[in-house]
């Protein structure tokens, strides 16, 4: 099933109940969303040629142990990484497969709901986004050029700190706690991903 159909057989108001819960929306935020929900129906889908899957996952934050996000992304077929899909066109992402096992674990509503958050990344008009994404995709080109040619300026992380003013003050301690807490919550998480994604396992995604 496709995102666009997936798209049809839901009701906004439920999509909205899951936007307005995990994602602390204003009450502005109804009217936008909704008009992207209708705006996404009327737009002819783009070919597929990649085979790109479009995935939702209920996954812990790195940076909060404990507290847990949606990470929406793409998979593609034979090929174990996960891509991000802010660059990609609306019209692209009507034509995605949807990864059945994340709609199963979470609810067509809500599947689309983080989907909606994702896709709308870069706003809410879908012809000033695509404009934002041409411009972004041309700037990371222009900026893997000049790494190819050796004209790009790399900083060191100790550059980069001294510039921001951030200095590491966790003792050697806490750095190791910290290192086990992020093998842990990288551990889980991986457990997540392969759960949905593996065309073995089957059950729902656990909650936290």
């Amino acid at each position: 099933m496709t995102f666009r159909s997936l798209l049809e057989k839901v009701v906004f108001d439920d999509v909205w109940i899951t936007l307005n819960k995990e994602c602390c929306m204003k009450n502005e935020a109804f009217e936008a969303y909704f008009k992207v929900f209708n705006h996404l129906k009327g737009l002819t889908p783009e070919p597929n040629p990649d085979g790109i899957r479009l995935a939702v996952a209920r996954v812990e934050d790195f940076l909060e142990a404990g507290t847990f996000y949606y990470d929406v992304f793409g998979v593609k077929p034979n090929d174990n990484d996960r891509y991000a899909l802010e660059l990609s066109a609306w019209s692209k992402w009507l034509s995605f497969e949807v990864v059945e096992k994340c709609v199963e674990a979470y609810g067509a509503a809500a599947f689309v709901a983080h989907s909606l958050y994702e896709l709308t990344f870069f706003g809410f008009d879908a012809s000033a986004v695509e404009v934002k994404i041409k411009r972004e995709i041309e700037l990371l080109n222009e900026r893997h050029r000049e790494i190819e040619n050796g004209t790009a300026e790399l900083l060191s992380w100790d550059e980069v700190s001294e510039n921001i003013g951030y200095v590491d003050d966790r003792t050697a301690e806490e750095k190791e706690l910290q290192q086990k807490q992020f093998e842990r919550i990288a551990a889980d998480n991986e457990k997540i991903y392969e759960m949905l994604l593996s065309s073995q396992t089957r059950g729902s995604a656990p909650e936290g």
